[in-house]
């Protein structure tokens, strides 16, 4: 059979002016069920076909939702004209699979491309954004039993990448976990801006030739469909023209991604040979030349992503920008750019949870040493002995403490401190504050 029986001429056209690829499933899905939305509400409201050819139409919409023909779909999302090729294709291809069928008169009844496309993003981008969200809930999760599991690990903390005073992991961690805990709350809120639709606005949201019984229909039957709280927009001609919500949609992924590539930015560090506070998983060979060797490959990688993330969501924001007058025709590179935004971030917190921080190991042992003998011991003492005296007893020790209870023996016996009170000197919560700092 010739590839055009499968759709139809202006699906070909399309195919010629674009170029060939394959419209992502989670779009057709989300077409295929406004489609659905459509049909049912004209058939409900004047019983525009017999009900077995109804009944086809139907099985038809349910198939291509459940992704039985992704051959007929080979348009690209990055395309010219707001998204009319997808519309006509999804049209082509229901009334060639039900066949007597018109693809305008009867498939695209009451539509417009410029409310069923934008619809179609709306589910397929929720839908994408409670995934994401679901991400980052089990990332904060899981860096918050980080920081629980880690409360009394004492380890050097540092700023402008030089000593300052000790901390306990539990705060590194938990200060990871806060950063996370926004994006899980920015996140949540989104949902409620990106779930207004234009669906039965038609054209230029003035909802041109649109029954209103129809649209009531329509917008009920596409909740019942897709099960997610959709209402359909109070104000249709700005619902259809502007894109800023999408826009800052793109921004929350965008500093989700922020906060990931800072976070594997200090584990890079942790995990490196010259701090190796903390060892990377060895997943794989580190090298073809060095046998001994494990690279940060899930670090680099998320951090990759990242910067893929931050740059989609820096195309959106131009997408919206570039809208005219009563129209954006650039919504399906906007839905092009957040879908490949969403998935790469979806992948890059799922990869950093489970294949990082589920083998991550602290080396408590590097991390005593560090603390032990670093300049951000002189900074914790200093209230108790006072800056010179600490300055004093580091340039006197032959060689830096190794270990905490040595530098607690060494204080003592500088200063002639009992050792036990030296050492509730150095105890977890004083040093990292957690009961009122040195008081």
């Amino acid at each position: 059979m010739h590839a055009e029986a499968f759709w139809g001429p202006e699906t070909a056209a399309a195919l010629r002016n674009f170029g060939e690829g394959s419209t992502p499933a989670p779009f057709v899905r989300a077409l295929a069920e406004v489609k659905l939305a459509c049909l049912r509400a004209v058939q409900e409201t004047e019983r525009r076909w017999p009900d077995e050819v109804f009944a086809a139409l139907e099985a038809a919409c349910l198939e291509v939702a459940a992704g039985k023909y992704p051959e007929r779909f080979r348009l690209p999302l990055m395309q010219g004209g707001a998204g009319t090729s997808l519309n006509m294709n999804m049209n082509e291809v229901l009334a060639s699979l039900v066949g007597g069928l018109d693809p305008i008169e009867d498939i695209n009844r009451y539509q417009s491309t410029n409310d069923v496309v934008p619809t179609a993003v709306t589910i397929s981008l929720y839908r994408l954004l409670t995934e994401v969200e679901r991400e980052v809930i089990e990332l904060q999760e899981a860096l918050v039993a980080w920081e629980r599991q880690s409360e009394n690990l004492l380890m050097e903390g540092r700023t402008e990448m030089q000593s300052a005073l000790p901390m306990t992991l539990g705060q590194v961690f938990g200060a990871w976990a806060g950063a996370t805990e926004r994006d899980r709350w920015r996140l949540n809120k989104l949902k409620e801006r990106i779930r207004t639709i234009p669906l039965g606005g038609t054209a230029i949201g003035t909802c041109f030739s649109a029954p209103q019984r129809y649209i009531y229909a329509a917008e009920r039957a596409l909740r019942s469909i897709t099960g997610l709280p959709l209402c359909r927009s109070q104000n249709l001609p700005d619902e259809i023209s502007n894109l800023d919500a999408w826009a800052e949609l793109a921004n929350g992924f965008a500093l989700c991604a922020v906060n990931l590539f800072k976070m594997c930015g200090d584990l890079l560090l942790y995990t490196s040979s010259m701090v190796g506070e903390m060892e990377h998983p060895r997943l794989q060979a580190g090298s073809s030349i060095m046998a001994a060797k494990t690279n940060p490959v899930i670090l680099e990688h998320v951090r990759g992503l990242a910067v893929h993330v931050q740059g989609e969501a820096w195309k959106v924001g131009q997408y919206a920008a570039a809208g005219q007058l009563q129209l954006n025709p650039f919504l399906p590179h906007t839905c092009a750019a957040l879908l490949s935004a969403g998935e790469a971030l979806q992948w890059a917190i799922a990869a950093f949870r489970t294949r990082f921080l589920d083998g991550l190991r602290v080396n408590a042992a590097r991390m005593e040493r560090n603390l032990a003998g670093s300049l951000a011991m002189m900074n914790a003492l200093t209230p108790k002995l006072g800056y010179h005296r600490v300055k004093e007893l580091y340039e006197k020790a032959p060689s830096p403490p190794a270990s905490l209870e040595e530098l607690a023996a060494l204080v003592a016996r500088e200063t002639g401190t009992p050792l036990e009170e030296v050492r509730s000197w150095l105890s977890p919560g004083r040093l990292a504050g957690m009961n009122g700092g040195n008081a």
